[in-house]
């Protein structure tokens, strides 16, 4: 597909800020507050499911953003650091892919300048229809294990060898929906297998949850995650799953072992994090933004959970992104 007929989901432009042709595109995922800058190397993008970089050399002073496509990155030269659900810094080295599920707070900290590296976005529509029931091992993984990297194995190197005919090629061939889902199938299935075999899934005395508490757990991390305004009673999830508060607690503690509002406080902080580092809003717009009913409660909260002041956290963290040396 040509990148120019997608302008409706992405915003491309040749200019920088001072009106000036750039030796870049600017690549604008719309996600409503933050955007994803300056990739230049071919791209792809496949409908509204999927968006396929070939290179992230050139990648330059990204904000923090939070992903609405489940993001998926091999690294095959050079290093790269990110920050992903505002307090948890992944290293990702060579012959490594880096997982992020949708919904998580992402701040790249540091990209190496030998970087070589590909990445592919899938949307959570996409992921759904390909795992099936699969999803729960994706959600337990990334959500609640927070597996965010898995190391080199020989099914990832073969799989490289046929994911660039595919990806570059798509629009050329015939069969081109059927083949792409059947390979993103494919990999996306031997993620799990190898999610499965962390030391971190293997938990023995896991509660036993039935399929459909799951598939409720799944679809309330879904409604928390495109929530603008994410600091509202359980009651509030409660209705939108027809379910009662308390067999949404029921269903959250048997699944992850966390209570709904344990999920709901800590995607409010990812927000914090992120207006705190990367807009220029006062700590009183923030407040109102996040929908706390004043910037006293805001402050309060914020200072229970991350252990400093709203603008202590500013000063310490707002910094633009490093870009690393090699060996890095």
């Amino acid at each position: 597909m040509n990148v120019s007929n997608s302008v409706k989901m992405f915003n491309f432009a040749h200019k920088n800020e001072a009106g000036m042709p750039a030796s870049s595109w600017t690549l604008r995922i719309l996600t409503g507050m933050e955007s994803l800058a300056n990739i230049v190397e071919p791209l792809q993008v496949i409908g509204k499911d999927v968006l396929f970089i070939s290179s992230l050399r050139e990648v330059r002073n990204l904000p923090s953003l939070r992903a609405d496509y489940n993001t998926l990155v091999v690294c095959r030269n050079g290093r790269i650091i990110v920050e992903i659900g505002g307090n948890s810094q992944v290293r990702v080295l060579p012959r490594q892919m880096l997982l992020i599920p949708a919904g998580k707070l992402i701040q790249p900290m540091m990209i190496s300048t030998d970087i070589e590296a590909t990445a592919l976005l899938i949307s959570d529509r996409m992921l759904k229809q390909l795992l099936g029931s699969q999803i729960n091992i994706w959600n337990k993984a990334l959500y609640m294990k927070e597996i965010f990297v898995i190391e080199d194995t020989d099914w990832m190197r073969d799989i490289q060898h046929i994911s660039m005919p595919i990806l570059n090629h798509y629009g050329e061939m015939h069969l081109s929906k059927d083949i792409l889902e059947s390979y993103l199938r494919m990999m996306l299935l031997l993620i799990c297998e190898d999610l499965l075999h962390h030391e971190n899934m293997s938990i023995k005395d896991e509660k036993v949850s039935t399929g459909h508490d799951k598939e409720l757990f799944n679809r309330f991390l879904m409604f928390l995650g495109k929530q603008q305004q994410k600091k509202q009673k359980v009651a509030f999830y409660a209705d939108l799953l027809n379910i009662t508060p308390k067999h949404l607690s029921t269903i959250c503690k048997r699944v992850s072992d966390k209570s709904p509002s344990r999920w709901i406080t800590e995607s409010v902080m990812q927000d914090c994090y992120m207006l705190l580092k990367d807009s220029d809003l006062s700590v009183k717009e923030i407040s109102n933004r996040l929908g706390f009913p004043n910037s006293s409660f805001f402050g309060q909260y914020f200072r229970e959970e991350a252990g400093i002041t709203p603008l202590a956290y500013r000063n310490k963290n707002k910094k633009a992104v490093s870009i690393g040396f090699p060996g890095l």
